[in-house]
C-alpha cells in the first residue's frame, strides 16, 4: 500500500499513490494524490477510491490501446513458441495464416473486431478459391486466440470472439481424382519404360500407402527382407528441417508382398549406400511432388493426381481387393474412421451389391422380340 507521509508546518500530511500495471507490455495507469493533512483511516479510505480510478483507466486504456496485432504477438510468443507444440508443425502455421487471413484487422482495436469481421475474412477466402476446411480452421483459431485472451485477462471478459456463430456454409464435396486398377498399372508401366526419376517413390507411395514425409524418412534399417516388414517410425519435417514422430505419433508395419520385395531388392542396388529407401530427388524435396504427377498424368491423358493421392489409391485398392476396413486403415496409419469413410466411398464397397434384392424386373425371354414405336406399335397402338 503506497501511502507516504511528510511534515508541513509542524503538521503530518499523506500523500498517496498506485501503479495499476496491465498485462500488456508497455500498459500502465499511475495516479498519485496530496491529500494534505488527514487521518491515516481517511488516507486509506482515499488510497482505495484511488486505486479503482487507476484500475477503471487502466481497463479504458487496454481497449482502446490494445490491437488484434497485440493479442496473435504475445499468443504466439507464450503459447506457440514456449507452450506444448514444439514438434507440431500444423500448430506453427496457425499463426503464420492468421497473419495472412487477418491482416486487415492488425490495427483493430480488439472490442472492434465482430462477426461481421469474421465474415469479411472468410468471403475474401472463398473467393480466392479456398476450401471450407480452410475456412474452418482460421475460424477456430481466431476462437482460440481470443479465448486464450480473455482466460489470461489480456483482454476483458466480456469481449467473444469474433468467429462464435459464425455459420460456413456446407458444399457438396467434390471427390478427388485417383486411378483405378488399370490406370495405376499404366502410369508405373510408362514411368519406368521413360526412366521417370519419380518411378521408384511412385510404386512405393502407391504399394504401401506412406505419407510424403514417411517415405522420405525411410531408411533401409526400416526394411526387413527377412520378416517381410517395413516399419515406419517417422516422417520428414520440412519445416523443421528433421525427422519427427509421424503424423498420428504412432508407429505400423506394412507387410511387403512379391512385387514390392522384387522392386525393393533392385532399389536396394541403387541406394544402398545412402542409407536411405528412395533417391533424394530435388523437387521431391522442394514440395513439388504434385505439380510432377500431375503432369505425368497429363502426359498419359490419365485422371491428374497429387502425390498425396496415391495414398487414396492405395487405401481403394486395398478395400476393392478385399482387406477389411479396420486393417487398411492400420496399414496406411489411418485414426479418424469419419475422414477414412471418404475412402470408402471411392471404393464403393459400403454400397457394392446393396441393389442385389431388388429384382424387381422381370427377365427377358429368349428370342424376345423388340418393336420399333416409329412403327406404329407399341403403347395404345391398335395396328
Amino acid at each position: 500500500m503506497a501511502i507516504k507521509t511528510y511534515l508541513e508546518n509542524g503538521h503530518i500530511c499523506f500523500i498517496i499513490q498506485f501503479t495499476s500495471r496491465s498485462r500488456i507490455a508497455g500498459i500502465s495507469v499511475r495516479l498519485q494524490r496530496d491529500l494534505g493533512v488527514v487521518t491515516h483511516t481517511e488516507a486509506k479510505r482515499e488510497y482505495e477510491k484511488l486505486k479503482k480510478e487507476a484500475e477503471a483507466r487502466r481497463i479504458e486504456k487496454e481497449r482502446n490501446g490494445l490491437v488484434w496485432r497485440d493479442v496473435l504477438l504475445r499468443w504466439n510468443k507464450d503459447v506457440l513458441l514456449n507452450g506444448p507444440y514444439e514438434e507440431s508443425t500444423s500448430k506453427r502455421d496457425i499463426y503464420n495464416a492468421l497473419q495472412m487471413y487477418t491482416k486487415t484487422w492488425m490495427l483493430l482495436p480488439v472490442e472492434q473486431i465482430r462477426p461481421m469481421s469474421m465474415k469479411l475474412v472468410l468471403n475474401e477466402m472463398e473467393k480466392k478459391g479456398l476450401s471450407k476446411g480452410r475456412m474452418k480452421s482460421i475460424r477456430s483459431a481466431v476462437n482460440t486466440v481470443f479465448d486464450w485472451a480473455r482466460l489470461e485477462r489480456i483482454i476483458p471478459a466480456h469481449i467473444e470472439s469474433p468467429g462464435r456463430g459464425v455459420v460456413i456454409p456446407k458444399v457438396e464435396t467434390k471427390m478427388q481424382p485417383i486411378l483405378n486398377r488399370d490406370e495405376i498399372k499404366l502410369f508405373l508401366r510408362k514411368a519406368r519404360e521413360v526412366g521417370h526419376e519419380y518411378y521408384y517413390l511412385w510404386a512405393v507411395a502407391v504399394s504401401t500407402g506412406c505419407r510424403s514425409g514417411e517415405l522420405w524418412a525411410l531408411r533401409w534399417t526400416d526394411v526387413s527382407f527377412e520378416t517381410r516388414m517395413i516399419s515406419i517410425t517417422k516422417s520428414f519435417s520440412s519445416r523443421l528441417g528433421c525427422d519427427k514422430s509421424t503424423k498420428t505419433k504412432e508407429s505400423r508395419q506394412i507387410p511387403i508382398n512379391t512385387a514390392l520385395e522384387a522392386l525393393l531388392k533392385e532399389l536396394k542396388l541403387k541406394t544402398a549406400s545412402t542409407g536411405y529407401v528412395l533417391p533424394r530427388i530435388t523437387s521431391w524435396r522442394r514440395g513439388e511432388a504434385s505439380k510432377v504427377s500431375r503432369g505425368f498424368c497429363q502426359a498419359l491423358g490419365l485422371p491428374e493426381i497429387t502425390f498425396h493421392a496415391t495414398r487414396a489409391c492405395f487405401a481403394v485398392q486395398c478395400l476393392v481387393g478385399g482387406v477389411d476396413i479396420v486393417t487398411t486403415m492400420k496399414l496406411g496409419g489411418w485414426k479418424n474412421v469419419k475422414s477414412f469413410q471418404h475412402y470408402v466411398r471411392l471404393a464403393g464397397v459400403d454400397i457394392k451389391g446393396a441393389t442385389d434384392v431388388l429384382d424387381l424386373i422381370p427377365e427377358m425371354e429368349m428370342g424376345a422380340v423388340v418393336l420399333s414405336l416409329k412403327d406404329g406399335v407399341g403403347l395404345g397402338s391398335r395396328g
